[in-house]
């Protein structure tokens, strides 16, 4: 599991501190910038799932700067205003930069999560991502953002070391843990549109890059760990007609 990365902008020491150690405690990654110069360099040098930013920074509206800059340069990373500012004028300003959520201080814990996952969701539905159901979360090209509890999960989909079926669910098994879709196997694989993921029975879906040994005898796979995968002869089949080593 990765955390999701986020960057913060907020130039009071206190309020930063206390935010950042309430999104850590929930799977986020937190970078803080004080400024917006600074903020921009980290975006730069870095990628981040998320934006938090303060409106008023030093006494001047660099979050609306920088959300500005971020339109105009094409930075499609989802952002939101956490601030103290309940101005019209302001929010009428803020609103022309196209933020997902905007949030008043002083911000409630459950919304501010919520709004998060929100802005995640919103953003990866749009282009090279597909979504999945309301309960579960959204498939980008690399990585899965899985609801759990009240946060949402990366996961890294290079980390998956094979997916089984579990009633209406597909069971995601991967070097950081285990996690529940609400998908079928034949949807989800169609969904990763990956090479490296190849059914091998109608309840597996493995990883190749995980397979340590096959024992194509007694139709078993065995994967890195240790985890033996059930070979069907449909699969094995065709396997063997696409892989012409094996002949």
């Amino acid at each position: 599991m990765k955390k999701l990365q986020l960057l913060l902008l907020e130039d009071l020491e206190e309020e930063a501190i206390e935010l950042s150690s309430f999104l850590e405690e929930n799977e986020y990654e937190v970078s803080v910038a004080e400024n917006a110069e600074e903020a921009e360099k980290l975006i730069k040098n870095r990628f981040f799932d998320v934006i938090v930013l303060d409106i008023m920074i030093k006494g001047k509206p660099d979050g609306i700067t920088l959300a500005q800059r971020l339109n105009k340069e094409g930075i499609n990373i989802p952002f939101l205003f956490l601030t103290s500012m309940q101005g019209k004028d302001v929010f009428d300003e803020a609103k022309l930069t196209n933020p997902l959520i905007y949030l008043l201080k002083p911000y409630n814990k459950l919304e501010l999560l919520f709004s998060l996952e929100l802005a995640i969701e919103s953003c990866y539905q749009q282009g090279n991502s597909i979504s999945l159901t309301s309960e579960n979360g959204v498939l980008s090209p690399s990585y899965l953002f899985i609801k759990k509890k009240r946060s949402v999960v990366k996961v890294d989909v290079a980390s998956i070391n094979y997916v089984e079926v579990k009633e209406k669910y597909c069971n995601l098994i991967c070097d950081s843990g285990n996690y529940l879709i609400k998908l079928s196997l034949v949807k989800l694989k169609e969904m990763l549109a990956n090479p490296d993921f190849k059914q091998v029975h109608r309840n597996f879906l493995v990883n190749m890059k995980r397979i340590k040994e096959i024992y194509f005898e007694d139709n078993l796979i065995v994967l890195e760990k240790g985890e033996k995968i059930l070979f069907s002869e449909r699969y094995k089949n065709a396997f063997i007609k696409t892989n012409t080593i094996f002949r």
